[in-house]
């Protein structure tokens, strides 16, 4: 599949955060075939390209001068011993014990490092998609050798 970044790579640019970050998760829907589901499942990682995966990611660091990305995220996991609730509490996903909304995150550089992005994660604007959510690390470490 043919993925025209040129989209996510304006609005990040422009400092759109959140609809970079549903912009992201369209072109991840796209690649999985997932875009009428709406949502993604942890066997649906098999269908993601490293490629993809790496350009993505290259995107958001640079823009973010290494703020946001799946690198971030990932160097986050591994410090946090890849417990997910850790992890999200370290990134802004769960804050005093509490599970936030899509709404309720916040799409600026004043956010976590590691907050974006975060739609890809999220099934629903209610519901964060915990089940699948360590695949994503892990498949960024094969992609790329353990670099991140």
């Amino acid at each position: 599949m043919n993925i025209d970044y040129a989209p996510l790579e304006n609005l990040l640019a422009s400092s759109k955060w959140r609809n970079a970050d549903e912009e992201t998760n369209l072109i991840i829907l796209k690649m999985t075939d997932r875009v009428d589901a709406g949502w993604l499942r942890e066997e649906d990682f098999t269908a993601l390209s490293c490629f993809d995966l790496e350009t993505i990611d290259e995107l958001w660091t640079n823009h973010s001068q290494g703020h946001f990305g799946f690198a971030a995220q990932s160097q986050i996991w591994k410090s946090v011993g890849e417990n997910y609730t850790k992890f999200s509490d370290a990134i802004g996903w769960r804050l005093n014990y509490k599970w936030q909304l899509y709404s309720q995150l916040k799409f600026n550089l004043e956010a976590p490092p590691g907050h974006l992005p975060a739609a890809p994660f999220y099934k629903s604007s209610d519901e964060i998609a915990i089940g699948w959510a360590a695949s994503l690390p892990s498949k960024l470490a094969d992609c790329l050798n353990e670099s991140f």
